[in-house]
């Protein structure tokens, strides 16, 4: 039988002593890992996907995305173009991804673990949130 009731009376300390999210340190080498994807078109008709990660060993802090372009040489400018090559490179080196099949985002993605040099951002409407500064490849 459920209880229709929440009862909270045992962890009133607790949730009152409960720090807030907090950001990892800029600058800093942290283990990632990707949560879930967020994907869509931009106002100009671009493809992107945004890995969501989280901070395994640090559950205070924030998740955080990272905005990329799905590489299309007939929607992106050269430069961005290259520059989309260049960040799924890095992107798919660092968390071991394989490339010589297609991707399912929902499922091939999340889970997938790799290292990265975190930033700092502030914005009026998320406030502090960590932001991947350089990922980080196996060797």
């Amino acid at each position: 039988m459920e209880s229709s009731m929440l009862d909270l009376t045992g962890l009133i300390d607790e949730i009152n002593d409960a720090p807030e999210p907090t950001v990892a340190k800029a600058g800093t080498e942290q283990k990632l890992r990707i949560v879930s994807v967020r994907t869509g078109t931009d106002k100009n008709g671009c493809d992107y996907f945004m890995p969501v990660y989280e901070i395994p060993d640090m559950p205070m802090v924030k998740e955080f995305s990272h905005f990329m372009y799905v590489p299309d040489k007939k929607n992106l400018s050269e430069k961005q173009y290259m520059r989309a090559l260049y960040a799924v490179k890095v992107f798919t080196k660092c968390f071991d991804i394989d490339i010589s099949r297609p991707i399912d985002y929902e499922d091939d993605l999340p889970s997938h673990t790799g290292w990265a040099i975190v930033g700092v951002r502030d914005s009026d409407e998320y406030g502090e949130q960590n932001t991947i500064r350089k990922y980080i490849a196996p060797k």
